[in-house]
């Protein structure tokens, strides 16, 4: 719903209601700037350090790796 509904709707609620709304609306803003992390990313906490050399071994290319392929011969 786009935010401009949600304003008619505000809008159209009792004078009593409304300003209830808006302190609700007010503190919802204030408990998510107090959980915000400054400077920092929102998965901060999952990164873990990074080993290196970790699949040492794992792969491998083989020998002939550089030498012409047969089927590209008569391009050549």
């Amino acid at each position: 719903m786009p935010a401009q509904d949600h304003y008619i709707q505000l809008d159209s609620l009792p004078e009593e209601v409304r300003k209830k709304a808006i302190a609700f609306i007010a503190s919802l803003m204030e408990q998510w700037e107090r959980k915000k992390p400054t400077g920092q990313s929102p998965n901060d906490d999952a990164i873990k350090p990074r080993v290196f050399g970790i699949a040492k071994g794992m792969a491998t290319i083989c020998k002939d790796f550089d030498d012409p392929l047969d089927d590209f011969k008569e391009y050549m």
